[in-house]
């Protein structure tokens, strides 16, 4: 079935394939959730999956006599799933999965194309009631040209920090700064020793160089964390991890970056810039010296 049919349902069926866009994927997953939050809930993400602890939980009746609901997020079908979908008890079964090729012994399945202007609209109107924000039609329209659908909740969060009332002139200023792949340009020309002065300078102009700190801190964790996901899985791809497709080219980078360092190589990055952001929010020593100092660091870090 399609969403639209989907949505007009009164009683859903116990076990739902949902496929397709990414960005529905995420959100319905969000919609599942909030329906049966006060079920008794097992999720099971990518490499997470297990057979008999999931066909226990959708077949065991709740001690609390709660609704067993069993929720699967991946990329391929699991081994068995075709007998998972048997043994539901009155329990419910929702797999959010990221392929391609559907089986047909799948008989209830929801499928998602691409969004529309129309919907993004409402969605964003539904974001903006839930943050106590107002924006406008036209800056709408321009965070959709500008951000993938999946990280505008992310970037309508960040806008409602600066302003309650958010216009197309806050999006031109504001989400070019703090766009994901924004910042990690600034990051990767610093770290691999490349000019950085303008890209950087141009940046500070618009926010604050402690918050550059932190987000230089944010991503050299998340390398780390990237580093041992593809040392676990022997994985190029982040998805896995994510639970989203990043987009290829960010993806290529970070994987690149990820695999380039070594454990301990970590450990001293992570030391360092932890220590620095600790000396400026003591106060004993000049943030800006501080800064610049951690800047100097990475650009003649030894592993590049």
């Amino acid at each position: 079935m399609y969403k639209k049919e989907f949505d007009k349902l009164d009683v859903l069926p116990n076990n739902v394939l949902f496929y397709g866009n990414e960005f529905f994927l995420d959100l319905y997953e969000t919609k599942i959730l909030t329906k049966f939050e006060n079920a008794n809930i097992l999720k099971m993400y990518f490499d997470e999956f297990d057979y008999e602890e999931a066909k226990l939980h959708l077949s065991e009746n709740s001690l609390f006599g709660d609704i067993n609901v069993l929720i699967i997020k991946h990329n391929k079908i699991p081994p068995n799933f075709d007998k998972l979908i048997k043994n539901i008890n009155n329990s419910y079964l929702f797999f959010f999965y990221y392929g391609t090729k559907l089986p047909n012994y799948v008989k209830n399945y929801v499928r998602f194309f691409a969004p529309e202007i129309k919907e993004l609209i409402l969605y964003m109107d539904n974001i903006a009631s839930e943050l106590n924000i107002s924006i406008t039609k036209e800056a709408k329209l321009r965070l959709i040209k500008k951000v993938e659908p999946i990280f505008l909740k992310k970037e309508m969060e960040k806008l409602s920090l600066y302003s309650e009332n958010i216009t197309a002139s806050d999006v031109e200023e504001l989400v070019f700064a703090y766009k994901e792949d924004t910042f990690e340009d600034v990051i990767l020309s610093i770290l691999k020793g490349e000019e950085y002065k303008e890209k950087l300078n141009n940046l500070l102009i618009k926010i604050d160089l402690r918050r550059f700190l932190s987000a230089i801190t944010r991503y050299i964790k998340d390398l780390y964390k990237y580093n041992l996901y593809i040392k676990k899985t022997g994985s190029s791809s982040l998805k896995g991890l994510l639970g989203y497709q990043l987009p290829f080219h960010i993806e290529k980078k970070r994987v690149e970056m990820a695999i380039k360092y070594k454990e301990k190589e970590f450990y001293v990055l992570l030391k360092f810039l932890l220590e620095s952001e600790l000396k400026i929010r003591k106060g004993n020593s000049n943030p800006e010296a501080v800064f610049w100092e951690v800047i100097a660091f990475l650009k003649t870090f030894n592993s590049f």
